[in-house]
């Protein structure tokens, strides 16, 4: 093999998936690695830190609305339990806007289904 000796250990490790999700969580001060890491993966990999992404998510929650990080959009927020959202008001924000997003696509769903139907005629 070509490879330099003391580079070898860089190309195996014995982590986890979910080790390496929770220690990238934990290490990370960039939102939007953490964002990736919770809502860009599948729940099994942070259920064991949920209360950490949690508890993230309250503390920055105002401070993202205010900055609108380019990460923050509408997938990723409809990503984050409502649940985990600080305020009432936040809460119940969040909760029309994803109604109005879900009657929005199941409308257009139907709207697709029916051109289908017309084009087939």
């Amino acid at each position: 093999i070509n490879i330099d000796k003391k580079y070898r250990i860089t190309f195996l490790s014995t982590e986890t998936g979910q080790e390496l999700a929770i220690r990238r969580f934990q290490e990370t001060s960039i939102d939007a690695e953490k964002a990736n890491i919770v809502f860009g993966n599948s729940t099994h990999l942070w259920k064991s830190i949920e209360e950490d992404a949690r508890t993230w998510v309250e503390a920055n929650w105002s401070r993202w609305k205010e900055e609108k990080p380019m990460w923050l959009d509408e997938n990723v927020k409809a990503r984050i339990q409502v649940e985990w959202i600080p305020t009432k008001e936040g809460r119940n924000e969040e909760k029309q806007k994803r109604k109005s997003v879900r009657k929005k696509s199941l409308a257009q769903i139907m709207m697709g289904d029916e051109q289908k139907i017309e084009e087939q005629e």
